[in-house]
């Protein structure tokens, strides 16, 4: 049986991106066609290659196997192609990071670390995409808020992000701790374990049930909507005082301590051992 490519590029922009949703915008089709795609793709292999893991897919152990080995395949490539057009290039560093800590704390500190003739892939995605594309060995080391320990995979402390509440500009008042479960809220794809570490820090009940509103796949948009005064947030302190959103949202402390969020570097434990990783420590405690 021939390998179907077309569908095996499906699957693997899935695996990389998150989920069908975010991978339908990145191919310009539409979700279902996607999910077409992966269940015929399934059919064809005879094996279930995701399952449903709340409302995320996750990689089943033949969908892991058949995503690292696509990506084996796609870094031999690259490595071809990198090797004939720069004989004496050096090899990338490839980094996944949560957006928050990446994007506002750690890579603009690493950009000012790196050797100037290092080029660096940094892939911004969910905590559980950052795991996806170390399993697959899309990237030799990942930044995420969870201490991922999988086969294969190690963690250990990075740093530590304070995580705050965010509401429009126009709202000055910080609302009393027992108003704050009826907000109207913006949430963003893994937003859980963000809230929920928040409210537990403050002790304020969950809401029940959530007034979520908007709803965005990624940190920025839900910080625009906030922005925008369409509902309040909670989200790392860095990416709401970040040149962006700043002077457009306003950021809420309670008079109690401020609720801090553990940081964690991922990879293998050779990964871990590595200069990139020593790099990235040092980027991430002077960030």
């Amino acid at each position: 049986m021939q390998p179907d490519f077309k569908r095996l590029s499906v699957f693997r922009t899935v695996v990389a991106s998150g989920g069908v949703i975010a991978a339908a915008r990145e191919l310009h089709k539409s979700p279902s066609a996607v999910t077409y795609d992966l269940q015929r793709l399934e059919r064809l292999l005879g094996a279930k290659l995701f399952r449903k893991s709340g409302r995320r897919l996750a990689l089943t152990p033949r969908g892991q196997a058949l995503a690292a080995s696509i990506e084996r395949a796609y870094l031999d490539l690259q490595h071809a192609w990198e090797s004939l057009g720069e004989a004496d290039g050096q090899e990338p560093l490839r980094i996944a990071c949560v957006s928050g800590f990446g994007r506002y704390r750690l890579v603009p500190r690493l950009m000012q670390l790196l050797p100037r003739d290092r080029p660096v892939e940094v892939l911004f995605r969910t905590a559980s995409g950052v795991q996806a594309l170390l399993e697959t060995g899309r990237v030799a080391l990942g930044v995420s808020y969870r201490p991922l320990v999988t086969s294969g995979i190690a963690s250990v402390p990075l740093g530590e992000e304070e995580l705050a509440l965010v509401g429009p500009k126009s709202r000055r008042a910080t609302p009393a701790p027992e108003a704050i479960p009826k907000l109207p809220f913006v949430t963003y794809e893994e937003f859980e374990y963000v809230f929920f570490r928040w409210f537990e820090t403050h002790r304020i009940p969950l809401p029940q049930p959530w007034n979520r509103g908007d709803h965005f796949d990624e940190l920025e948009e839900a910080l625009e909507s906030v922005a925008n005064g369409r509902g309040w947030c909670v989200v790392p302190l860095d990416s709401a005082l970040g040149r962006a959103y700043r002077s457009r949202l306003r950021v809420h402390r309670l008079k109690r301590h401020a609720c801090s969020n553990e940081i964690h570097l991922v990879g293998s434990e050779r990964e871990l051992r590595s200069e990139d990783a020593a790099l990235l420590r040092i980027a991430a405690l002077s960030a």
